[in-house]
């Protein structure tokens, strides 16, 4: 028996995730994410937009796994699996993926996204592209089979990992929530899972980042109620209404425009990494959003709608880029004068939290002050996480009954947090709880 663990990235820090699971001589790779915070110092780009950068320097920048760890293991690699289109998880594939001689296998959504980034950067990435729906499995070797499942997220069509091999399965749940209501998709099948774990999972490589949240983290329906709150029950006639979420978040997109529908404004959505998951969503058949919204990608679309529609605000619902203060977004143009924009008295919400990076909070800091000089109305965290907290991460863990569990995607404190609920559960530190950091590996 031959199974082996490497931490490439996303180990004892957040973001540029990657993890390598070698069954004797097959080897699979999880993820290959982007540490954005460093990326953004990098190219000073807004959240959820990428620019053609080489290998070395992204290396250089620490902006993307080093995947040195794995250099012997090159030639074993049958298969690069996604769980998501986030870029801290999908955004290195087109500067790592070509190493390897394997294909990469996504849903149709994070494949949508992937072959977009390589067209607008012109990337020519050789790797054959595979999209595999939540639910669906797939033979990789004699010895492997890969199945995608369904599980909820703050992007469509994310999925924990199973590998089903000799030895019991390996599952890889980096970045989900347990939500019974989604707004878009379907519930978590409980059954499943408990399911997997009765046939015995042999390790389970779980995210760590909201371990510390002793609860179980809200439905999206509730971000849903909380927008009705500021969107619908507080007076706007009259006021320019500006909100500002993630990209990725279909279904938080999905209900903005059903809003602006009953508030009876026209809904814009406006700049290049909205545009961009508005388009996946819709060539992966979730939702068309096209229909709902006008979308605009480019700068000079974006400029020339807000200068015709000034004298007309209160007739539209403006959904930009910018929630994290990024100087290059939408949302800072606007306040900054690069776009002709008139704040006062409007309302300007953050659909969203604030990514704990320094970066994020500085720039944030520096657009509220700006807001408020302007004589807007500001409304805050209109959001629920994404990310399983403690209580879901319990719950997961009880369904499969992994033998031995690996926390990943978190810093130290991250780590320990999980680390204590994981003994609560019966685990037992360097026997069947394992903490890894970069570029170590562990065989079981």
């Amino acid at each position: 028996m031959s199974v082996e663990i490497a931490a490439v990235g996303g180990w004892g820090e957040v973001g540029r995730n990657m993890t390598a699971v070698k069954i004797d001589d097959e080897a699979v790779i999880f993820d290959m994410g982007l540490h954005l915070p460093n990326y953004i110092r990098l190219t000073e780009e807004e959240i959820g937009e990428l620019t053609k950068q080489t290998e070395s320097n992204l290396k250089k920048a620490d902006a993307i796994p080093q995947d040195t760890t794995i250099k012997d293991w090159r030639e074993n690699v049958v298969a690069i699996a996604i769980t998501h289109a986030h870029l801290d998880h999908i955004g290195a594939v087109p500067y790592l993926a070509a190493k390897y001689d394997a294909p990469v296998i996504c849903t149709p959504f994070s494949a949508s996204i992937l072959r977009t980034i390589c067209e607008d950067e012109k990337i020519d990435m050789p790797n054959k592209i595979i999209e595999l729906k939540p639910g669906q499995s797939m033979q990789l070797s004699k010895n492997i089979k890969l199945e995608f499942c369904q599980i909820t997220h703050s992007t469509p069509q994310t999925v924990i990992i199973t590998l089903h091999t000799p030895y019991g399965l390996i599952m890889y749940g980096n970045d989900y929530k347990l939500d019974s209501h989604p707004t878009l998709g379907t519930p978590v099948n409980y059954d499943h899972y408990k399911n997997l774990g009765d046939k015995g999972v042999l390790a389970l490589i779980q995210d760590c980042l909201y371990s510390a949240e002793q609860r179980k983290t809200p439905s999206e329906q509730v971000a849903k109620d909380m927008l009705r709150d500021v969107l619908i029950d507080v007076d706007n006639k009259g006021k320019g209404l500006i909100l500002t979420t993630f990209a990725s978040h279909i279904a938080r997109l999905k209900t903005i425009t059903e809003f602006g529908k009953m508030l009876n404004r026209k809904v814009l959505i406006m700049g290049r990494s909205m545009a961009k998951y508005c388009y996946a969503a819709k060539d992966a058949g979730l939702v068309d959003l096209f229909k709902q919204a006008e979308i605009l990608k480019y700068a000079r679309q974006i400029r020339r709608k807000l200068k015709d529609i000034q004298m007309k605000k209160d007739k539209y619902l403006l959904v930009v880029s910018g929630h994290q203060g990024e100087p290059k977004s939408t949302l800072s143009k606007m306040i900054d004068g690069v776009y002709q924009w008139r704040f006062t008295n409007d309302h300007v919400i953050f659909s969203s939290q604030i990514i704990p990076a320094e970066i994020n909070i500085e720039q944030r800091a520096i657009m509220e002050e700006k807001l408020k000089k302007l004589g807007v109305r500001i409304f805050k965290d209109i959001h629920v996480s994404g990310h399983s907290s403690r209580e879901d991460m319990r719950e997961i863990i009880t369904l499969l009954k992994p033998k031995h569990l690996l926390p990943t995607h978190g810093e130290k404190e991250k780590t320990e947090s999980f680390n204590s609920l994981a003994e609560e559960l019966g685990y037992k530190q360097d026997k069947t709880l394992h903490n890894l950091l970069d570029g170590q590996r562990i065989e079981l």
